[in-house]
């Protein structure tokens, strides 16, 4: 737990450049509000409380945001795989936001991009990732509707 509030205050400490990189130099004074692939991510890996850090990082950069976080901590990865897998066994598809988090990771790991801090992926995780970067990937709205009909 220690380690997941020390990762999220220095992403917290790094995101000020990266926010005004990505907002034209306007930087956001107050926490946005998240979307909900972003929130169901954040309780499958059981760390709600980055929420806080998350809000304050732009929409469209948040797939970039945890899949940087995902590469540092291998165990909230292995907790989301299991998430993402567990839609694809059962629906035959996935959120499109986990692709794109997915999608993220593997691209850092083929051109050796890995965040400073973080270590390499084993063969066996990058392969369960790749696999989820290639199933279809529909909105979450779907995702809960399939889900409600597979129950």
């Amino acid at each position: 737990m220690k380690r997941a509030v020390a990762l999220a205050l220095l992403l917290a400490a790094a995101l000020p450049g990266a926010r005004a990189q990505y907002l034209g130099g306007a930087v956001p004074s107050a926490p946005g509000i998240i979307n909900m692939s972003l929130m169901e991510a954040l309780v499958a890996i059981k760390h709600p409380e980055l929420a806080g850090v998350f809000a304050y990082v732009p929409d469209a950069q948040t797939s970039v945001a945890m899949a940087d976080f995902l590469m540092r901590e291998h165990g909230a990865l292995k907790r989301f795989l299991k998430k993402v897998e567990a839609d694809h066994k059962k629906l035959k598809l996935v959120n499109g936001w986990d692709k794109e988090v997915c999608l993220h990771i593997v691209a850092a790991t083929a051109n050796r991009t890995v965040p400073p801090g973080a270590e390499a992926l084993s063969k066996r995780l990058y392969d369960r990732v790749s696999l989820m970067s290639l199933a279809v990937g529909v909105p979450l709205e779907v995702v809960i509707q399939r889900r409600a009909a597979v129950r």
